[in-house]
């Protein structure tokens, strides 16, 4: 018999998923706030990136339609169901309408998340196929694999875990596919980020007292961060899934919940560098939201000597990934 049954690791798979899915709920809220409005006021309807507001949401809704399922299993499989095997005959019907639903919305909300990952990545290299083929080859990977999760699933017709060996080829595939994506992607993401900030840098100016972080480094750090707290979810439900544990439940419960957590995440903390940019800009508000790429203003006085010319440097937002805008940043 299992160490951890898989009745235990259904009920601690649904207890975890929804602590998850609090502050998944949380994270929505402040990302609707950074996409719909400024400091200030209400966006217009023009000025909204409706494609970050759809797949924020559309995450969110795809994450609470799994665990209103994985609550409707339990009371199935604990309350409703009077068949031979009880509970756990309940839990390895491996075909049944519910288990093949659930293994849907994971790979669903996984793949979405590549998806922007990947689409992010496209749009801050300047809408570059080139660059991004390799981690589109890989979706598509990615995707042929969950074709083949869900046909397996759904015509197997045994009671069987999600982790048996008829369908650990497939579902290896899948996370593998996923991890080594999300670590390249993100490498190019911050690749790019970094060169932005190496070229600011040379006409930042020098504050006085303790050098405050860029803005650009803010946002690096964020998806260092956020692609670091999915990258550990997924490969953890690698290994549970390799290994055949039942611990598999658990980890995929909370794996559906992270990817729109960190979607969201990168959302409110590039917004919030955004609004913290004035620490080094010139300009006001609306100068900030309607100017372009690194321009320098003009210079505050002239040295003699040895001294340097001091210049000002308009670092806006055109140089950091604004992600609540960036469906127009490259149109």
């Amino acid at each position: 018999m299992s160490k951890f049954p898989i009745t235990e690791a259904q009920i601690t798979g649904l207890f975890v998923e929804s602590i998850f899915f609090g502050v998944h709920l949380i994270t929505v809220g402040y990302c609707m706030q950074a996409l719909l409005a400024t400091r200030t006021r209400w966006r217009r309807p023009s000025e909204i990136n409706w494609t970050m507001v759809c797949v924020s949401l559309a995450l969110y809704a795809n994450a609470t339609f799994d665990v209103c399922l994985g609550f409707y299993h339990t009371l199935k499989a604990f309350v409703f169901f009077t068949g031979q095997g009880g509970a756990v005959a309940e839990f390895t019907n491996i075909s049944d309408w519910i288990n093949v639903s659930r293994s849907l919305t994971v790979v669903i909300q996984t793949m979405i998340g590549d998806a922007m990952l990947i689409y992010r990545c496209w749009v801050l290299y300047d809408k570059s196929w080139i660059v991004v083929a390799f981690s589109v080859i890989l979706w598509l990977g990615c995707f042929s694999t969950t074709v083949w999760v869900i046909y397996l699933e759904a015509t197997l017709h045994s009671r069987v875990l999600v982790s048996a060996s008829q369908l650990l080829p497939a579902g290896t595939s899948f996370w593998a596919l996923t991890i080594v994506l999300n670590i390249i992607t993100t490498g190019l993401l911050l690749w790019r980020i970094r060169s932005v900030e190496l070229s600011n840098k040379r006409y930042r100016i020098n504050t006085v007292g303790k050098q405050r972080r860029s803005s650009l480094q803010n946002v690096m750090r964020s998806i260092i961060e956020s692609g670091l707290i999915y990258s550990i979810a997924a490969f953890t439900t690698f290994v549970t899934f390799v290994t055949g544990s039942n611990a598999v439940y658990v980890t995929t419960d909370a794996e559906i919940q992270i990817v729109g957590i960190v979607f969201n995440l990168i959302i409110i903390r590039s917004s919030r560098a955004l609004r913290d940019v004035d620490g080094s800009t010139l300009g006001s508000a609306n100068t900030l939201s309607q100017s372009h790429p690194l321009q320098i203003v003009h210079p505050i006085s002239q040295m003699s000597g040895d001294q340097k010319t001091e210049v000002h440097v308009l670092v806006t937002q055109g140089s950091i990934p604004d992600y609540s805008k960036m469906d127009r940043a490259g149109s």
